[in-house]
């Protein structure tokens, strides 16, 4: 019999053979497995033990007590808790509320071995906890200065650390997305608030990715029709975050429409010319210069004049022909020291895995 590494994970399926896919996947990698069909005798198990699991596998939809109601019961004995939440399907709705609920992580069915025990890894590292800590406190440094020094809103905090930024753990693209996006933002005369509008919702712009499955966010290979849907919910699910909570609105527009074209071609609204935001119309190409500008898996970092020339291309079909001649006129010396500042020190998601700069862009 294999040895266990001392660490237990429940898992919870009203469905047997997942229950045992799950449990001998995991039991392969060193985990000592429980596994029950319904949330409640799981709920049951968790609170009796002298020592807290570390870890819990739940399905979202089974009879009685189901994945969400567990979720928000487990979470709320042991908040420390990860949980990772398993469906066949994935419902904007139904993935909003887990994350509101404190769902650590979305596995979609069917899950590869090679996901399953990453994603395990990943949150029950030694660093796991004080990785999530040190995400919090980078967050809660960039937002303590919101417009002029003043403390961001508590329910900003809130925000965050319900959320938790759980999968997000580098902030340097938004970070120098949002910087790219001020400096243009400063040439279109835009006022202090309004910059501050489109730092922050630059800043946030790719939230909604922490309700799209890890299996389809981090997949190596090119995605199903039905996996490119699924990754296109994430700027509708940042949007429904962020408009819950008062004075975000302008941010939240940026959040919902930095996938939007300057032509209509763009997603989810196939909003055209100005009825998209001056805001997201500056964001797309602080994003598109930042990506090009950037290591990627499949290339390594282009030049600013690259950058500038593919930009020049897309002028009045990807993005507005006014802002692209604003932006060609920003100094390059400027753009070179953002990157200089905030250069590239994302964070391994785990060992040998992808870091979050490597995160898909649905096209």
């Amino acid at each position: 019999m294999r040895r266990t590494n001392g660490q237990t994970i429940v898992i919870v399926d009203d469905e047997k053979s997942m229950r045992d896919y799950l449990s001998e996947v995991l039991f392969n990698e060193g985990y000592q497995c429980e596994s029950f069909c319904e949330g409640l005798a799981a709920l049951a198990f968790i609170s009796e033990q002298e020592q807290p699991v570390d870890l819990v596998f739940t399905d979202i939809n089974m009879p009685g007590m189901g994945g969400l109601d567990l979720l928000r019961t487990a979470t709320a004995i042991f908040p420390s808790l990860p949980v990772i939440m398993v469906s066949g399907a994935c419902d904007l709705d139904l993935a909003t509320e887990a994350l509101r609920g404190g769902a650590t992580d979305y596995l979609l069915k069917p899950a590869i071995p090679a996901d399953i025990a990453a994603l395990a890894r990943k949150h029950l590292s030694k660093t796991a906890h004080a990785d999530h800590l040190r995400i919090r406190q980078a967050l809660a440094n960039l937002l303590t200065v919101r417009t002029n020094g003043t403390p961001a809103p508590a329910q900003l905090h809130e925000l965050f650390q319900v959320v938790g930024f759980k999968r997000y753990e580098t902030l340097q693209h938004s970070k120098r997305v949002a910087e790219y996006a001020r400096l243009l933002g400063q040439a279109c005369l835009l006022s202090t608030s309004e910059l501050t509008q489109l730092q922050l919702g630059a800043l946030l712009h790719d939230i909604g990715k922490v309700a799209i499955p890890r299996n389809i966010l981090f997949k190596p290979a090119a995605l199903s029709e039905e996996e490119v849907a699924i990754m296109r919910l994430h700027p509708r699910v940042g949007w429904d975050l962020l408009t819950e909570f008062e004075g975000l609105g302008a941010e939240a527009e940026v959040v919902y429409a930095h996938h939007e074209r300057f032509d209509g071609t763009g997603y989810p609204r196939r909003l055209k010319g100005e009825d998209i935001s001056l805001a997201a119309r500056i964001f797309s190409i602080a994003d598109t210069f930042d990506a090009i500008t950037s290591d990627r898996p499949y290339r390594a970092a282009l030049s600013v004049e690259q950058a500038r020339a593919a930009i020049v291309e897309g002028r009045g079909t990807q993005f507005d022909p006014l802002l692209v001649d604003l932006f060609a006129e920003l100094p390059d010396k400027m753009l070179i020291r953002v990157k200089e500042m905030l250069p590239e020190t994302s964070m391994q998601e785990e060992e040998s895995g992808p870091t979050v700069m490597s995160l898909r862009k649905a096209s």
